[in-house]
């Protein structure tokens, strides 16, 4: 019997065009944001191939964003969205092929461990089943999906303010399997490090900051062609509501540190990139910095403290991104927090990436005391 090899990106988060077909060989094309000229992330299905040598090649690869992050880059497949490994994958400097053998009839590819708004649902639906925890709905977005807030602890006075988010950039899905790691242990019972956290503060996370741009499959921006990370000065109701909703409540509650969560086209370690640019830039700031980031890479072998871009010059940070926004706008520690989507000498991935989420909380609980 004949079997038929067939791609499609019909998915949460799918983003692929096929161009042409050929048996088990199949030539496709990056899909760019569905209103940005921004092409890198692909997440697609092929089914059918069981068995049989997959040849699959991106042939605009070289038109993407960044495409020089394909250079000593392999792909990530997947079963059944839960269980990840990297594929052989060559680009030269054109053309993205990735081979593989399937042994099964349906598998993903991705650009990074695919994580559909499915998987965030389930894991809300627990989360708010927990004594421990709240979820909130505090805006929607463009397309009227709803953005979540998790607190996790009871506010008083005296208590720090700490926030991570995620997946303002959609195709950084690594955002997700941090804050995942994040939610579980903070979930967990009976953990030493974050019942203390939970004694001494308040823990507010947003999972998805943009659930437009996700579930769409765009690479950098929301349903309204927006890089929400470049909206925090003055975001608007009509084109960036997700980063207006996240500021509103920020403005209500406080904020005494801050996480967003990233992900680093060319990097191979994880690292974190401070507020140097900064007007209101300290002594106070620099040493928070350099303590959170000398912590965590105590703790998780793929966090680096040394590794960075180099910090902005005095003055000229760039107040749209979050978190130069609210270091500036609340004069404490706040962070972007970068992982890599190559796999580096980690071997990194999804389950690194929950991982980080997971030792990150011990670099927070180790600053609590010196964040003011």
């Amino acid at each position: 019997m004949m079997h038929f090899m067939h791609v499609d990106a019909d998915l949460c988060g799918g983003s692929i065009v096929v161009t042409g077909q050929h048996g088990a060989e199949a030539e496709l094309s990056l899909r760019a944001d569905n209103a940005a000229g921004i092409r890198q992330w692909f997440h697609f299905r092929v089914r059918g191939a069981r068995g049989r040598h997959v040849e699959l090649t991106i042939t605009d690869a070289g038109q993407a964003m960044h495409p020089d992050a394909f250079h000593g880059y392999r792909a990530l497949a997947s079963y059944d969205l839960e269980r990840w490994f990297r594929v052989p994958t060559d680009f030269d400097g054109r053309r993205l092929v990735l081979q593989h053998r399937p042994e099964h009839d349906t598998v993903h590819y991705s650009y990074f461990a695919a994580y559909p708004l499915e998987r965030l649902g389930a894991l809300l639906s627990v989360v708010d089943r927990s004594p421990r925890a709240r979820v909130l709905p505090i805006g929607a977005s463009a397309e009227g999906r709803p953005i979540h807030l998790v607190v996790f602890g009871e506010e008083a006075p005296g208590k720090r303010r700490l926030w991570i988010t995620g997946r303002q950039h959609p195709g950084e899905t690594m955002g997700s399997w941090f804050v995942e790691g994040a939610l579980v242990r903070l979930l967990a019972e009976d953990d030493p490090v974050t019942d203390t956290l939970l004694h001494e503060a308040v823990v507010y996370v947003v999972p998805m900051v943009n659930p437009d741009g996700s579930t769409r499959g765009n690479f950098r921006t929301n349903a309204a062609g927006r890089d929400l990370n470049r909206e925090w000065q003055a975001p608007s109701r009509e084109a960036s509501p997700e980063v207006l909703a996240v500021r509103s409540v920020m403005e209500q509650a406080g904020v005494d540190l801050y996480l967003d969560v990233h992900g680093d086209e060319h990097a191979e370690v994880a690292f974190a990139i401070g507020c140097a640019g900064n007007p209101g830039y300290s002594e106070r700031l620099y040493e928070l910095e350099r303590r959170f980031a000398r912590s965590l890479a105590r703790r998780d072998g793929v966090f680096s403290s040394e590794f960075d871009y180099g910090a902005d010059d005095p003055g000229k940070g760039d107040l749209r991104i979050g978190n130069n926004w609210v270091g500036e706008r609340f004069d404490c520690l706040s962070l972007t927090i970068e992982m890599p989507f190559k796999e580096g000498p980690s071997g990194f991935g999804p389950e690194r990436a929950s991982e980080l989420g997971r030792s990150s909380l011990e670099a927070v609980l180790e600053s609590l005391g010196v964040l003011r």
